[in-house]
C-alpha cells in the first residue's frame, strides 16, 4: 500500500483526485491532503509519504518553491497541471511523472503501476534510469514524449529517429544507444543493430528471407538472427 499526499490550491481538485484514486488505485491509501501549500511543507515533513501529487500553479508558493522547502525528500514526486509548458521544469526537478488536468484515469493507473515496477520505487524521488516521459532535443527546441507513444526506434548515422503513434516522427540528434538507457527492456527490445521495437506493438512475424516484425504502422522492422531467439521468448513472455 503506497501512502500518498495530494497539494492542490483548488479544492476541487483535490476532490476530483481523491475520488479518482480511491475508484482506480486501489493500492493508493491518501493519507492527507490540503489546498495550502505552506500547509502541504509540514504534512510532507509529517507523514513522510511515498508519493505526492503536487500541484504547479498555486498562490503564495508554487509547486517548485515548495519542494525548495521540504526537508523530507524521499518520495515518488507527481506534478498535478493544467500547463503542459510546465513539464520541462518538472523534468528538471526529477518528477517521476506529470498529469495534465483534466487528470485521465488510464494515465494516473499507468503511472501508479510505474511506480510500483522495479524502474521506480519510493525513496529516490522518482529520478530512475527508465523514464515516464523522455525529453527530445528537435530543431526549433525541446519535446515531451512518453514511452508507451513509441512504436519503434531506429539509428540514422549520428542522429535517431523516434517513431510515434498516429504517424508522427521525429529526427533528434544524439545516438539510439543513449535513448536505449531510457527504455524499460521489459517493453523494449532491440532487434537489430539499428533498431528498437515496442514489443506490444508488433502485430505480425514475417519469416521469408530473415524474421522481420511488422509494426502497428504497417513498417516491416529486421529482427538480426543472433537475437532472433531472445526476440521470440520476450513476445511470448508478453
Amino acid at each position: 500500500m503506497y501512502r500518498a499526499i495530494i497539494i492542490d490550491d483548488e479544492l476541487m481538485g483535490v476532490k476530483t483526485l481523491k475520488l479518482l484514486i480511491a475508484r482506480n488505485c486501489p493500492e493508493v491509501k491518501v493519507v492527507a491532503s490540503t489546498t495550502d501549500p505552506e500547509a502541504g511543507i509540514t504534512l510532507i515533513s509529517d507523514y513522510r509519504p511515498d508519493i505526492v501529487f503536487l500541484d504547479i500553479s498555486m498562490p503564495q508558493i508554487n509547486g517548485f518553491e515548495l519542494l525548495e522547502q521540504t526537508s523530507y525528500k524521499e518520495f515518488c514526486l507527481v506534478f498535478t497541471t493544467a500547463h503542459a509548458d510546465h513539464a520541462i521544469r518538472a523534468i528538471r526537478n526529477h518528477a517521476h511523472d506529470y498529469l495534465l488536468k483534466p487528470i485521465d484515469a488510464e494515465e494516473l493507473k499507468d503511472c501508479i503501476r510505474n511506480i510500483g515496477s522495479k524502474a521506480a520505487v519510493p525513496g529516490n524521488n522518482g529520478a530512475v534510469q527508465h523514464r515516464r516521459v523522455i525529453e527530445l532535443p528537435v530543431k526549433d527546441g525541446i519535446i515531451f514524449i512518453k514511452p508507451e507513444n513509441i512504436i519503434r526506434i531506429e539509428a540514422s548515422g549520428s542522429y535517431t529517429v523516434f517513431h510515434l503513434d498516429n504517424g508522427i516522427r521525429h529526427l533528434v540528434s544524439g545516438s539510439m544507444k543513449t535513448y536505449e538507457a531510457y527504455l524499460s527492456p521489459a517493453t523494449f527490445f532491440r532487434c537489430h543493430l539499428s533498431h528498437i521495437i515496442h514489443l506490444g506493438k508488433v502485430v505480425k512475424l514475417h519469416s521469408a528471407d530473415g524474421l522481420f516484425a511488422k509494426m502497428c504502422d504497417g513498417s516491416m522492422v529486421e529482427v538480426a538472427r543472433k537475437n532472433k531467439q531472445l526476440f521470440l521468448e520476450k513476445l511470448q513472455c508478453g
